[in-house]
């Protein structure tokens, strides 16, 4: 039944947004009676924060760096399979889209928790990152990554409604290639090959 009110979290943002998130939105969605959700949750809050803290809603550390070999990969090449990663990740979750288009004007509980996962995952593998490799001294690698990730998110965002921004296709498979090689590109320029 936890299991399933989850689940419900997912359909309600997923069909509503997550302004329809409400208890007994989500006891009806669930098909079980408020009460249980309050003896597994607490409270809405606790929905909140068993939601957030479910690794499928936003990608693990362990996901992202699975397979990198820090003795015989470098940091560009590194940096720039983690995007990839974080690309692919991004639009397998349309949940997860959903959440990230509505935070910038809907600061609910959700959203902060949410958000909460997000950024503890990503100084996680800022982490991870700082320990396996030696970056450049004056590369302030923590903003070109939020700079790069924060580009990603937002045309995964926006290729769920649109085809093409600023004249360049954001919504196939083939179109995040050119997407990500351009990525590359820009990894390379400040993270060369040494």
């Amino acid at each position: 039944m936890r299991a399933r009110i989850l689940e419900a979290v997912a359909a309600i943002i997923a069909r509503d947004g997550l302004a329809g998130i409400g208890i007994n939105a989500l006891a009806r969605q669930a098909g079980c009676d408020k009460v249980l959700i309050y003896r597994y949750f607490g409270d809405l809050d606790g929905v909140h924060s068993a939601f957030a803290a479910q690794s499928d809603f936003w990608w693990t550390v362990e996901a992202m760096t699975a397979g990198i070999d820090p003795s015989r990969t470098t940091p560009a090449a590194a940096l720039k399979m983690i995007l990839r990663r974080h690309a692919e990740a991004l639009r397998a979750r349309p949940v997860t889209l959903a959440v990230l288009a509505a935070e910038t004007v809907e600061r609910t509980r959700l959203v902060v928790a949410l958000e909460t996962v997000r950024e503890r995952r990503s100084l996680e593998l800022a982490g991870w990152m700082d320990r396996h490799f030696r970056l450049p001294a004056d590369l302030d690698a923590a903003a070109v990554v939020m700079l790069l990730g924060v580009a990603i998110n937002y045309l995964a965002l926006r290729g769920r409604n649109i085809r093409v921004m600023a004249g360049v296709a954001i919504r196939t498979g083939r179109d995040w290639q050119r997407i990500l090689a351009a990525v590359d590109v820009l990894i390379d320029g400040v993270l060369p090959e040494r």
